[in-house]
């Protein structure tokens, strides 16, 4: 079955990463893909410039993303992150592209901000049977929304929308969310609205200007303020807690102990080489095979090549070569940073409990 043979990797790539140095990572191959269908948002978030990108038409159509789906298919890929550089459901065709998916049989997750689950919406995507899906939220309450993600009553609205998807049988749904000033105090209150909503559980990741300002410094000092660094610490603390308490917060505590020394020295931070290459395939908004959201230089066309050829290229072994011996920008965002901790004895053991549950949660019934 491909959810076992996705199971089987997870668990080799973490057990055998640490005691190969990680070198054994850069040639198991990915069964996961993420993929970027927009850049447009409608959203006006105030840490991402993200919506400030206009429509554009070179984007992949949805006969088009069905090739790329079948090319995955073909290599071995059985699960599907779909995500946007913006909001995805803004695409008219964005329930056209997951039924190319659920008409090859491959699993998948969405992203979205969560504002646009209308309940014809909402049972159109329960129709599909999405593994999981993950809504961006950075506060709790209508004022908070305003402030993080710069719509009025976006938190009215969002928390209905939950409610639509759990109506339709969706179950298995979670939150994003981003570690930053502005919402500092919003953290722990996120992981108690997910408890109290029945919600599958809060992952945190921390901001970084390379990601979500692509323009700027990759790495500024705004949050070296001494006062900031406790409150951090302080609260990161509590969901420590919650965490055991709970479950509720979906990431590792090694990744939350280490999201401290992020804000405390950006540039050289992380102790580990990054397994990107191999843990997943991204591919952007025109059908471009890249290693990841920072290194975006495009190691293939999924609408033009077989993934099988990206894969052995001399291009695509590099990037992934350099990528382990840290010639990249050393993000510390959770959907990578939390796999590469496995190569750290702080971080092997969570990171291996992390990666079992993931392989069970596709291994388990469709919702």
């Amino acid at each position: 079955m491909p959810s076992i043979r996705l199971l089987r990797n997870e668990v080799a790539r973490t057990v055998l990463s640490p005691l190969t140095g990680g070198k054994v990572s850069a040639y198991i191959r990915p069964t996961i893909a993420a993929i970027y269908i927009t850049q447009f948002c409608n959203s006006r978030c105030t840490m991402c410039d993200f919506w400030k990108n206009d429509h554009d038409l070179k984007e992949l159509t949805s006969e088009q993303w069905g090739i790329v789906f079948s090319r995955l298919k073909a290599f071995g890929v059985n699960f599907v992150g779909v995500n946007a550089s913006g909001e995805m459901f803004t695409r008219p065709d964005a329930f056209e592209i997951l039924g190319h998916l659920r008409a090859l049989n491959m699993d998948f997750g969405v992203n979205s901000n969560g504002t646009l689950f209308t309940p014809p919406k909402a049972k159109r995507l329960a129709a599909l049977k999405p593994r999981a899906v993950t809504i961006g939220l950075d506060g709790v309450g209508d004022a908070a929304y305003m402030a993080t993600r710069g719509l009025k009553n976006g938190f009215t609205k969002i928390s209905r929308h939950i409610d639509n998807l759990q109506r339709e049988g969706i179950h298995n749904i979670g939150v994003g969310t981003v570690l930053m000033e502005q919402n500092l105090y919003e953290w722990v209150e996120l992981a108690r609205f997910a408890l109290e909503k029945k919600l599958a559980g809060v992952r945190y990741t921390t901001h970084h200007d390379a990601y979500f300002t692509p323009d700027t410094t990759a790495h500024e000092s705004r949050y070296a303020d001494p006062n900031f660094l406790v409150v951090v610490d302080r609260e990161i603390e509590k969901l420590i807690e919650l965490k055991r308490k709970t479950g509720i917060v979906k990431n590792s505590e090694a990744y939350l102990r280490q999201a401290t020394a992020f804000y405390r020295n950006p540039t050289c931070y992380f102790p580990v080489p990054c397994l990107q290459g191999s843990n997943r395939i991204e591919i952007d908004v025109y059908g471009n095979v890249t290693l990841c959201s920072f290194m975006s230089e495009p190691l293939g066309n999924l609408v033009h090549q077989e993934m099988e050829e990206i894969w052995n290229s001399e291009l695509h072994r590099k990037a992934r070569e350099d990528a382990f011996r840290g010639n990249c920008p050393k993000c510390f965002l959770s959907c990578y940073a939390e796999e590469n901790l496995r190569l750290s004895a702080r971080g092997f053991l969570p990171t291996l409990g992390n990666s079992v549950r993931r392989g069970l949660l596709l291994l388990g019934p469709h919702p």
